[in-house]
C-alpha cells in the first residue's frame, strides 16, 4: 500500500489541525528545503523522522551484464535516509 500526497496532506492537516492547504504548503516547502541544504550540509536530522545524509560514492569499475565488457562507473554523490529509533521502534513493537 502506498500513501499518495492527498493523503498524507489530509494526514498532516488533521495530525496538525490545520487546513489541507496549508499542510500542502508545509510538505512542498519541506521537500524544498532538502533539495536546497542537502548540497551545502552533510547531515539533515529530522527529529522522530530519521536523518538524510550526503554520501559519496567514490569510481569503480563494472561490468556491462550483456557484454561482460569491462565498464568505469564514474564517482558521484548519494542521498541516504536512515529511520530514527523512535521510527524503528514504532514498525517492531
Amino acid at each position: 500500500m502506498t500513501l499518495k500526497k492527498s493523503e498524507l496532506v489530509a494526514a498532516l492537516a488533521y495530525h496538525a489541525e490545520s487546513s489541507k492547504a496549508e499542510a500542502e504548503r508545509f510538505l512542498e516547502a519541506f521537500g524544498k528545503t532538502i533539495h536546497a541544504e542537502i548540497t551545502k550540509v552533510v547531515k539533515i536530522v529530522v527529529p522522530e523522522v530519521g536523518t538524510f545524509q550526503l554520501s559519496r560514492k567514490e569510481a569503480r569499475k563494472g561490468r556491462n551484464p550483456q557484454t561482460g565488457e569491462e565498464i568505469q562507473i564514474a564517482a558521484r554523490n548519494n542521498v541516504t535516509f536512515k529511520a530514527a529509533k523512535s521510527l524503528q521502534d514504532k514498525v517492531n513493537p
